[in-house]
């Protein structure tokens, strides 16, 4: 894994377009106009990436901002062209900011999205009243698009950031209600179904994991959970209250 930039929420992800200057962004020495940064160069990148990917390892980016998604593509793009290899699986982490176009152009390559949608439920307003605003917030973690390039996305925790928390993934990515209530972006929305899938057989996936977990299916690992009620019968706002009723790791019950 590497690291294109940081965290929206101190300033320091890569941008094309400004912070917004508000009490928020001043309070944490956010500079007025700032566009974040980027942790290392395209060179600095391209260097790391060609001397692992030829090596025949998967490579996963972390990116928030949308000039940094273009950065990584690029490297990306150079590494498949004088390396090319079938069923890659290359992977951008979190990509809150990036737009139709790149998750287009990241699709066309084989490029697929994991999406830290769980922000949404935490930090939602934050990010459309005090960082970005509505345009640009809306559309933080754009589950909704990346899905409709045909991309397999999976959804994932950030730790300690946020915990560990499958059942509020799938529910925010199906509502993405924010702490006040309000739905950011109600066209990133994505259905139940869709959600299940990234968390579990889309995740396995993008982890060159699926012969053997992520579905239930012979010759799988029997991995596990029993709910107290179908996903997909309750009120989506509701998933994340389900309770474990048990677990089973490789067919052996553990809780």
């Amino acid at each position: 894994k590497i690291w294109v930039d940081g965290s929206p929420w101190i300033g320091n992800i890569d941008l094309t377009f400004p912070y917004l200057d508000t009490a928020a962004t001043r309070s944490i020495g956010i500079p007025k106009g700032s566009c974040g940064c980027a942790n290392y160069t395209r060179e600095q990148l391209t260097e790391i990436v060609g001397a692992y990917f030829p090596k025949g390892w998967q490579m996963a980016c972390h990116v928030q901002g949308d000039a940094g998604a273009d950065t990584i593509l690029d490297v990306y793009e150079e590494a498949l062209r004088s390396h090319p290899r079938d069923d890659h699986r290359l992977r951008l982490e979190h990509v809150g900011a990036i737009r139709d176009d790149q998750l287009q152009r990241a699709h066309d390559l084989g490029v697929t999205c994991s999406l830290f949608v769980d922000q949404i439920h935490y930090w939602g307003d934050v990010v459309v009243d005090d960082l970005f605003g509505p345009e640009r917030g809306n559309r933080w973690m754009p589950c909704g698009s990346a899905m409709a390039t045909g991309m397999r996305i999976s959804l994932h925790n950030d730790p300690p950031v946020t915990p560990e928390e499958p059942l509020r993934n799938i529910s925010v990515a199906v509502t993405r209600t924010a702490p006040s209530g309000r739905v950011i972006g109600p066209e990133q929305r994505i259905t139940v179904d869709q959600a299940i899938r990234a968390q579990t057989i889309d995740a396995a996936w993008q982890l060159h994991s699926d012969d053997v977990v992520g579905s239930l299916e012979v010759g799988k690992y029997a991995d596990l959970v029993v709910l107290s009620a179908d996903p997909r019968s309750v009120p989506p706002e509701t998933i994340a209250d389900l309770e474990v009723l048990g677990t089973l790791l490789g067919g052996r019950q553990v809780y």
